[in-house]
């Protein structure tokens, strides 16, 4: 199923959202926003889903509309 963000980078989809997002904590090992600005969104899905460190919780935020202008 297509998602909204596909084709698009972290740091697109970050264009999208309120800036409090990248403030929101994550849980230890997480990667920091800075180093996977340049990943795109199938690769965020699909290091979630391979269960890396971090990755779920930042699709969970990223795809969260609590935090969209």
């Amino acid at each position: 199923m297509p998602n909204r963000f596909d084709g698009l980078t972290v740091r697109d989809v970050l264009k999208l959202k309120k800036g409090s997002v990248r403030t929101a904590p994550l849980p230890p090992g997480s990667p920091a926003w800075e180093a996977i600005l340049d990943l795109t969104w199938e690769e965020v899905c699909r290091a979630a889903d391979a269960g890396a460190d971090g990755f779920r919780t930042i699709r969970k935020l990223l795809s969260d509309k609590r935090f969209d202008r």
